[in-house]
């Protein structure tokens, strides 16, 4: 699993399924984050993280490093997720960072699935 370090700062409770070239991350009922690591459409390697539109401004501004997700040049596509690239510099410290928001339950953070809520841990 990419990034699998990640998990010392992740609550013990979290959910992890595994998907081709995917591990979801599950938390209290809610898709939190996503770990992606393929050869194929490399630029979207790293922590997807799940969000709402309205939360992207507030989310990046805390953590400089999540971007929007782009395809191609120039054409950005604004889905409720944003993303944290693996090769970005500050890579480790912006993805600790996420995790801690995630551990403090920060609502702009995770959304809620008919397939999150089936992982919820009690």
């Amino acid at each position: 699993m990419p990034f699998d370090f990640l998990l010392d700062y992740l609550p013990a409770t979290v959910v992890v399924k595994p998907a081709i070239g995917m591990y979801y991350i599950y938390f209290e009922g809610q898709i939190v984050l996503i770990f992606r690591k393929v050869g194929k459409n490399s630029q979207h390697n790293g922590i997807w993280i799940a969000t709402r539109r309205e939360d992207h401004a507030s989310l990046k501004a805390d953590v400089p490093a999540v971007t929007d997700f782009v395809f191609g040049k120039d054409e950005v596509f604004e889905p409720n997720w944003l993303q944290l690239q693996d090769g970005h510099d500050d890579f480790e410290e912006a993805a600790i960072r996420i995790c801690e928001l995630i551990s403090r339950r920060d609502k702009r953070i995770g959304k809620a699935t008919p397939k999150a809520v089936q992982f919820t841990t009690k």
